[in-house]
């Protein structure tokens, strides 16, 4: 039986995979990070960590096969995307309550109340996921899945909401970048005032995470986009000749699980110590201290009411 072994695939699964799996490492041992940052980023990393193992795996697949063990894959992958977009919108919008109504916010939220909401939500994404296989297990004739949804109602609900929520992502973002420059300008009219400076430190970690979820959004926007006319095509010969794009956009996808360790596990300062600590393995000295410098870090994006209140 032909097989696909692809080194270059092979080769990038393994960096991928490796890269994952220490910034996996560097993300465990960051204990003071703010608990929605912290997940956020684990969930990513191992959406990323699966898509490079996944990479590997599916060179060894023969290419005469049926769709059903080609999804076997696909399924799991696709399963951390959806939860990992999940976590993303619901910690979008966490960022703009905590940022438009911060006195409250801080009242109402907590560690705990936090993680329950997550938990929630990677239980609804894991529904929303499984709701769109229930025919798994059906032997079909074509490594497409795409093609397969092609004209299915259930599929087509899925991707419009996918793209409305996108839609709602951007704009929810946008929103809160204008926040953040109005914030910045009135750290320029009072620069030496202290609870203006921690502010300001903490719309640096705002500002990253917003990248973070922007890069997400950014790179898989399109396959969202060729999922909806997929599913609202009745032309299979039209559908087919969106292959090309639709691998084009799995690549795109590959590159945000290579750009997310460096955006969100060696960025912020406790992550970067952390790094430097696992680096400096033949200098104890020099470990001491990262490890103490990384002490003094808390990574969070809360930024003061009185701040916000200054700015509105």
């Amino acid at each position: 039986m032909v097989m696909q072994k692809d080194f270059f695939t092979i080769s990038l699964g393994v960096v991928l995979t490796t890269v994952n799996i220490f910034a996996l490492g560097v993300l465990a041992s960051c204990k003071k990070m703010m608990v929605q940052i912290r997940l956020m980023a684990i969930n990513l990393s191992c959406t990323d960590l699966l898509a490079g193992v996944l990479l590997i795996v599916d060179t060894y697949l023969p290419i005469d096969i049926s769709l059903v063990s080609c999804r076997t894959l696909l399924v799991f992958w696709d399963m951390a995307v959806v939860v990992s977009y999940c976590t993303t919108t619901v910690l979008s919008v966490d960022r703009y309550i905590s940022m438009t109504f911060p006195l409250r916010y801080h009242v109402l939220m907590n560690e705990t109340r936090i993680k329950i909401i997550m938990a929630i939500t990677w239980v609804l994404g894991f529904i929303f996921h499984f709701g769109r296989y229930a025919d798994e297990f059906q032997t079909y004739t074509v490594c497409i899945p795409n093609l397969y949804h092609q004209g299915k109602f259930a599929r087509k609900i899925d991707v419009t909401i996918f793209a409305i929520s996108i839609l709602f992502n951007v704009s929810l973002n946008i929103i809160m970048f204008r926040r953040i420059i109005n914030i910045t300008r009135v750290s320029r009219i009072k620069p030496l005032d202290q609870n203006i400076c921690k502010t300001m430190d903490n719309i640096k970690i705002f500002t990253r995470v917003l990248v973070i979820t922007g890069t997400f959004l950014f790179l898989y926007t399109p396959v969202v986009i060729l999922n909806l006319i997929i599913s609202y095509s009745d032309d299979k010969k039209f559908t087919l000749s969106l292959t090309g794009w639709v691998s084009l956009a799995g690549m795109l996808c590959v590159l945000n699980s290579f750009i997310n360790p460096f955006l969100y596990a060696w960025r912020f300062r406790e992550c970067r110590y952390q790094f430097l600590v696992a680096l400096c393995i033949c200098s104890e000295k020099r470990r001491e201290h990262y490890r103490s410098m990384k002490k003094k870090c808390y990574v969070t994006y809360n930024i003061s009411s009185r701040d916000v209140q200054e700015q509105s």
